[in-house]
């Protein structure tokens, strides 16, 4: 079946202010929560334009499987252009073990990050013993991202120029709501109330600090071959929902964008030239953040402390 990325991105009938235009022919990038939502409407719209794509989840290899023979026949990629590897952000052993097994593949080379897999929140403490949206929408996302790093590397567009890496790391507007940074750990290692509590918001002012952190350290390190993006996709009908009961959920679908187009940031970000890293992008556009970015101790105070959550160097973004 053939595949238009602009047919994808203006689903519902609506048509999309913009649309994947850069082939990604030769770039790899892995995309995580990628089987369903936004996160495979991401994937369709890389593996269109050329690229090879990972689906990175905890979901097991039948519903990726499912997943990656859907992406062929709706987007008309070569089945080789797609592959799976076991990733669950519950658990930092997880997140390690993949970074172990994607440096022992043969061509271990990454042209993209597409940090896309999170929850709107859930009871109850991770296996390192954090709260759930604490964990699954930074903390590991900050691991994963770290210890991908060296693998990222630039590509070269259909002019020989170099093309930067891109890190893209799916925030929300609900970061615009919230009392700051959380630093104390003994809160974050409390449980959380459920579906979108304050937590939710406060893991994505985390994830929005960290990409401003991440932009800024690259830079200092003279890494401008590698670049970092917050992004916010919209109030999406997707699974991210299923916690609602299923009158709430039909309500929400009837108003709320579908994932395809809510991917449309990801995969600006991902793709399209001239962005400034460390950025906060929503509707393919730089965006206003949250005021409490702007408290840089607090923001230093969170990366020194999640680097040693996590077992990382606060220093060097390359040293492990």
């Amino acid at each position: 079946m053939g595949f238009s990325p602009a047919a994808v991105l203006a689903g519902g009938g609506k048509a999309a202010e913009w649309v994947p235009h850069v082939r990604q022919d030769g770039r790899r990038f892995i995309v995580t929560g990628a089987n369903r939502g936004i996160g495979y409407a991401t994937a369709a719209g890389l593996a269109a334009l050329g690229a090879q794509v990972v689906l990175a989840g905890h979901e097991g290899s039948d519903a990726f499987g499912d997943a990656m023979e859907r992406l062929v026949l709706e987007t008309g990629c070569a089945r080789d252009q797609l592959s799976y590897m076991p990733l669950d952000l519950r658990s930092l052993d997880s997140v390690r073990a993949f970074a172990a097994a994607w440096a022992l593949q043969p061509d271990p080379a990454l042209h993209g990050l597409i940090n896309n897999a999170g929850i709107a929140g859930a009871p109850g403490l991770s296996p390192d013993g954090f709260e759930l949206c604490f964990q699954i929408n930074y903390l590991s996302m900050l691991l994963l991202t770290r210890l991908l790093l060296r693998h990222l590397a630039p590509a070269r567009d259909a002019a020989g120029r170099a093309v930067p890496a891109r890190v893209v790391c799916v925030s929300s507007s609900a970061h615009l709501f919230t009392l700051g940074l959380p630093t104390d750990e003994r809160y974050l290692r409390t449980p959380g109330t459920g579906f979108f509590s304050l937590r939710y918001g406060e893991s994505k002012l985390c994830v929005n600090s960290f990409v401003r952190q991440l932009a800024r350290r690259l830079r200092a390190e003279g890494r401008d071959d590698i670049e970092a993006f917050a992004v916010h996709p919209g109030s999406t009908a997707s699974g991210f929902w299923h916690s609602f009961p299923a009158w709430a959920q039909r309500c929400i679908a009837s108003v709320a964008q579908d994932p395809a187009r809510a991917a449309r940031t990801s995969l600006f970000c991902a793709t399209e030239p001239g962005l400034a890293s460390g950025g906060y992008y929503a509707d393919c556009a730089p965006a206003a953040a949250s005021f409490w970015l702007g408290a840089a101790a607090r923001a230093d105070l969170l990366w020194t402390k999640s680097c040693a959550w996590a077992g990382l160097s606060p220093n060097s973004l390359l040293k492990q």
